[in-house]
């Protein structure tokens, strides 16, 4: 069912990879190696934006949850989350892994990519504009059911469900 997103996911990581690599062997002030960088940063941010979505769904099937998955290869999102159907401990759970996931990929981009080059420069900038966008848009989101008792609404998708305890 997520086939084709891990696929898409891999391909990302590995045209990111393939960027950077050859970013770094083409002559540096090229406009060639200032196009493969600024593609190898950017490329970076999308991935750690699949890890966060990536984080989400590992909470969702966790805890057992229903969702909807994406229909589209291209859609942000791999999946939406059935408000009617779980409960407020599964949706806080699978909330937490998505923050737990981009935690991760901060601490991971801040010792780890390379300041002295212009895709990691690229790279921790994105990752931290993302994270700035997951506390705006999703904490209050997770704070609202933390201190309320139920599930946000929070579907996008229509279709058959996934998930639970099948």
């Amino acid at each position: 069912m997520f086939r084709r997103f891990v696929i898409r996911d891999v391909t990302i990581l590995l045209g990111t990879v393939a960027a950077w690599w050859l970013s770094l062997t083409v002559d540096p002030g090229t406009g060639l190696a200032s196009g493969l960088s600024i593609a190898a940063g950017v490329g970076a941010a999308i991935c750690a934006y699949n890890l966060h979505e990536w984080g989400h769904l590992v909470g969702a099937r966790l805890t057992h949850s229903v969702y909807v998955p994406a229909k589209r290869i291209f859609s942000p999102f791999l999946f939406s989350y059935d408000d009617q159907q779980n409960t407020r401990e599964q949706f806080l759970l699978m909330s937490l892994a998505g923050f737990a996931a981009t935690a991760l990929f901060v601490v991971a981009f801040v010792v780890w990519m390379p300041q002295d080059q212009q895709a990691g420069r690229i790279a921790l900038r994105g990752a931290l504009v993302l994270a700035g966008l997951t506390v705006i848009i999703e904490f209050p989101i997770f704070f609202r059911a933390l201190l309320g008792n139920k599930v946000p609404r929070t579907g996008m998708f229509k279709g058959p469900t996934v998930g639970g305890r099948d």
